[in-house]
């Protein structure tokens, strides 16, 4: 009922005679009057609102430059997410010192891979947001609501992966396009519009698990997400390498991920290099969602089965560590690898504080403390 009260009052106040929404309709309202009076869509004026770049003369080329080295190339990707990595090895020699199980021991690094996991992927999708100049706040009862749909439909079937996985992911498609929808189309606020279906969405988990999940995870899922190879790797680690080779290939070398970068570097410099910002933005928060949803999937196989709140950890950690990784929160910066940087930073710090007889509470407090620091020494060292 929050949820919702809340996304009515900021439609509300949103929706006004220059809301993309009612350009949308104006410019609906013009086709339907021309074609009334058999004007056809190609008499219609248009106006090219896409930059005009000049193009060399006929016969003129432009001299050819010599491919610069690795190092130069992505000397800005280097300079923002090696501090993430530099910050993560003192970590782990920390964690040897204090602990004496770390650099030798591959369960150690094992161990550190699979909790990173979820995280890692959580990365690449509220990354992609950030980078547009966005905020997912919905992750965490997407990532529940997920997880207790899926434990409920497949309740220890393996044969039951086949259709409840499909029916999830698409309940994430659903989730991101709502929150596309109300931010491109009606308006509103991303961080308004993605707490509202966070409420929205702890409300239907609420009614539709009445108050105790029911089922368990799959045996395949739970044996992808805690069995060990000849005794070394879990599954899931060798799926999260492909993982991270996709996500650098999808931001980096893709045009959708060209596009990403153009609408957080200024959303009217986008439009006017003809960038479809609406469509890209809705599949940007799509993505988001679907992230969510497979985490949502993996801690029900990591844990056994469902649980109301498992996603409420996740939401400060899956913008720290875009953060810490080197991205700009305005958008418009940042690479994966960095993103991943600071997945690797925080779960090696959160088990060095775990391995202490410390309290939780105390815990806590030096693991906010920490993520503070870092995150404001690699603010100040961007802006020197």
């Amino acid at each position: 009922a929050e949820g919702t009260i809340l996304v009515l009052a900021a439609l509300a106040g949103s929706i006004s005679h220059a809301s993309v929404l009612a350009v949308q309709l104006r410019a609906a309202r013009a086709r339907l009057a021309a074609w009334r009076a058999g004007i056809l869509p190609s008499q219609l004026e248009r106006l090219d609102r896409r930059l005009k770049i000049a193009e060399p003369s006929h016969g003129q080329r432009s001299p050819a430059s010599p491919r610069p080295a690795f190092h130069l190339r992505n000397a800005e990707t280097l300079r923002y997410a090696l501090p993430a990595y530099v910050c993560l090895l003192v970590i782990v020699v920390v964690t040897q010192i204090w602990l004496g199980r770390a650099i030798l021991n591959p369960g150690y690094w094992n161990s550190l891979l699979v909790l990173s996991s979820f995280l890692a992927v959580l990365a690449l999708g509220q990354g992609t947001v950030i980078l547009t100049g966005g905020l997912d706040l919905s992750v965490p009862w997407t990532i529940g609501i997920s997880g207790i749909i899926l434990a409920g439909m497949v309740n220890g079937s393996d044969a039951a992966l086949i259709y409840a996985l499909p029916v999830v992911l698409v309940m994430a498609c659903a989730i991101g396009f709502a929150n596309g929808f109300g931010i491109v189309y009606l308006g509103i606020s991303p961080i308004v519009m993605t707490l509202a279906t966070n409420g929205i969405l702890q409300g239907c988990a609420l009614l539709y698990s009445q108050g105790t999940p029911a089922g368990f995870s799959s045996p395949m899922l739970r044996w992808f997400m805690t069995a060990r190879l000849a005794g070394l790797l879990t599954p899931i680690v060798l799926l999260m390498v492909v993982f991270v080779v996709a996500a650098v290939l999808l931001l980096g070398r893709t045009p959708f991920g060209r596009r990403v970068y153009g609408i957080g570097n200024g959303l009217r410099a986008a439009r006017l290099s003809g960038i479809g910002v609406e469509r890209t933005l809705i599949l940007v928060y799509m993505l988001s969602a679907v992230c969510a949803a497979v985490v949502g999937i993996m801690l029900t196989g990591f844990s056994g089965q469902a649980s109301l709140g498992m996603g409420d950890d996740y939401l400060l950690p899956s913008i720290a560590v875009v953060v810490v990784g080197g991205a700009l929160i305005t958008g418009g910066r940042g690479h994966y690898l960095g993103m991943l940087g600071g997945v690797l930073l925080l779960t090696a710090l959160q088990m060095l504080l775990a391995g202490t007889t410390l309290p939780y509470a105390t815990r806590a407090i030096l693991y906010g403390l920490v993520v503070l620091g870092a995150v404001m020494a690699l603010r100040e060292r961007r802006l020197q």
